[in-house]
């Protein structure tokens, strides 16, 4: 169903009171919009620490990157290789496979490495929190080592940055309502949040 304000934030202030109990440390969103955001965050007796979005090389979000930043709040970001075994159901003809522009494998040829490790190093130096997914202990410790060597240059940066493409991979088909449009009516896209019934 469309997101409503007054349910968001019923959820958000029981959150709060585990927050007030010593339960848990942070509080985090996920999946959210500037419209969204800019809805709940003055509602919010206690603010988010991080909101988790998907964020790769060919997704790079920077407008909401941005604003998470100027809010003091740390983006994680989740599909952070482009997630080329996503479910079937996200997959669209048009969808880009980051690891495979290019631009991308170049730097990565450079280095040596797959590049999976290039887009781990990217997020970390630009400043989210990437979070890969894996089940095997020895891609843990990859994972992590690839963070602490050899560092992208300033400009392998810069290349990395013109790469953004809006290529959102996780359209969120099937958390749509019926009468929305499409996928595109989950991430008020025209900059207010879709069918909201308190906005």
């Amino acid at each position: 169903k469309p997101f409503s304000v007054d349910e968001f934030m019923s959820t958000w202030h029981q959150m709060e009171r585990l927050f007030d109990m010593g339960l848990v440390k942070n509080l985090g969103m996920s999946s959210m919009t500037i419209p969204k955001l800019e809805a709940v965050l003055p509602l919010c007796r206690i603010k988010p620490t991080v909101i988790e979005m998907e964020l790769h090389p060919c997704f790079q979000q920077q407008e909401l990157f941005d604003y998470l930043k100027a809010h003091d709040i740390q983006p994680i970001g989740f599909m952070p290789l482009g997630s080329p075994q996503r479910p079937e159901r996200d997959i669209v003809a048009t969808d880009i496979a980051d690891m495979q522009v290019p631009e991308f494998k170049a730097i990565a040829e450079k280095h040596g490495v797959h590049p999976a490790i290039i887009a781990l190093k990217w997020a970390v130096q630009r400043g989210q929190i990437p979070i890969p997914f894996s089940i095997h202990e020895m891609e843990y410790t990859s994972n992590i080592e690839s963070t602490l060597t050899e560092p992208l240059t300033d400009e392998e940066m810069a290349v990395i940055a013109t790469l953004e493409k809006n290529n959102r991979l996780v359209k969120g088909q099937v958390f749509l309502w019926p009468g929305a449009d499409d996928w595109h009516a989950l991430w008020d896209e025209n900059g207010v949040i879709t069918d909201c019934p308190d906005a």
